[in-house]
């Protein structure tokens, strides 16, 4: 039987600590175009003529 090594100390928490920061950046990344569709639909919105009854 082959004989495994354990990973190095720290080896999960690294791993972890480089998902969050992937996490982050894309939360950061969606909310930024989030804020900026809701802008442009704000905008869209602003400029259609709505029939006056």
């Amino acid at each position: 039987m082959a004989t495994v090594t354990p990973p190095a100390s720290g080896g999960a928490d690294a791993a972890i600590a480089k998902m969050e920061a992937a996490f982050d950046a894309a939360i950061e990344k969606s909310a930024k175009i989030t804020e900026i569709t809701t802008e442009k639909k704000t905008e869209l919105d602003a400029t259609k003529q709505r029939p006056q009854n």
